[in-house]
C-alpha cells in the first residue's frame, strides 16, 4: 500500500465508527494503529506535535486497493496529509519501530528533542 492512496474504509475507534478519510481532514499526517501496538505509540511520541496517532480496528479483513482488487487489512499505516500511504506494517507482521522512525523522519522531519 505504500505510495498508494489509502482506501476510505470503515474503522472502529474509541470515539465510535469512523472512516479513514475523516482522519486526514486535519491536514496532518496520521499514524493509524490497527493492532494497539505500544511500540508504535512509543515511537510516534517524538512526533506527537506533528502526527496524529489513531488506534482503531478495521471492520473488514481486506481493503480495496487500486489497481489490485484487495489486500489484507494492514497492521498499521502512516498516512500523509494528502491521503497517500507513507509507510505500511503489513497484516500478520509485527510493525518495525525503526522503519517507522525512518518514515516519520523522511515525511515529517526530525523527532522533537525531549
Amino acid at each position: 500500500m505504500t505510495g498508494r492512496r489509502v482506501p476510505d474504509v470503515d474503522l472502529k475507534t474509541g470515539d465510535g465508527r469512523r472512516r479513514v478519510f475523516e482522519l486526514v481532514r486535519t491536514s496532518r499526517p496520521v499514524l493509524l494503529d490497527l493492532r494497539g501496538d505500544t511500540a508504535l505509540a512509543a515511537t510516534a511520541e517524538s512526533w506527537a506535535d506533528r502526527v496524529d496517532l489513531v488506534e482503531a480496528r478495521s471492520t473488514a479483513d481486506h481493503w480495496p486497493v487500486w489497481p489490485a482488487d484487495e489486500t489484507p487489512a494492514p497492521a498499521a499505516l502512516l498516512i500523509r496529509p494528502d491521503g497517500h500511504v507513507a509507510w505500511t506494517a503489513h497484516a500478520g507482521t509485527t510493525p518495525d519501530p525503526a522503519a517507522l522512525r525512518t518514515a516519520l523522519t523522511a515525511w515529517v522531519g526530525p523527532a522533537t528533542a525531549d
